[in-house]
């Protein structure tokens, strides 16, 4: 079965050659002023398969999701890994990926980046937006 070996939100992601390049990773909490406002984010995942699994289609796909479990984002890919034949036979095929999008954010809470692979959950990655902290009045000085 696929594995899924790293999934993090960040502000931006990309994918090359086998490299991530990630702008600010690890993101679990957005500061907005107000809402309802949008986020763009970077999402990065790698899944490794196993050598049975290479030459055939696999889902990946990504839900975001509110508190309350309602879908407010799914961007879905169809990956089909290759078998290099170079590797060790019990190796792992690694497919690191990035996809760049925009969330809506309709209200202060929690969220879910569920991440799925053939349709099955494998990960939720929780993100929380929150106000910002009130501003601290500044004590008299003394006399």
């Amino acid at each position: 079965m696929p594995e899924l070996d790293l999934a993090l939100i960040a502000d931006y992601v990309h994918a090359e050659g086998g490299v991530a390049y990630v702008m600010r990773g690890c993101i679990d909490t957005v500061t907005a002023p107000e809402v309802p406002t949008g986020r763009n984010i970077g999402f990065l995942f790698r899944v490794t398969f196993a050598r049975n699994e290479c030459g055939r289609p696999h889902r990946l796909e990504v839900l975001f999701q509110g508190e309350g479990g309602e879908r407010l984002t799914h961007v879905q890919t169809v990956v089909t890994p290759e078998w290099d034949d170079t590797l060790p036979a019990h190796w792992r095929v690694k497919l690191l990926g990035g996809l760049n999008f925009g969330v809506p954010l309709p209200q202060y809470g929690l969220y879910s980046f569920d991440v799925m692979i053939n349709d099955s959950q494998e990960k939720a990655i929780e993100l929380r937006v929150v106000q910002p902290p009130a501003p601290q009045l500044d004590a008299p000085a003394d006399a």
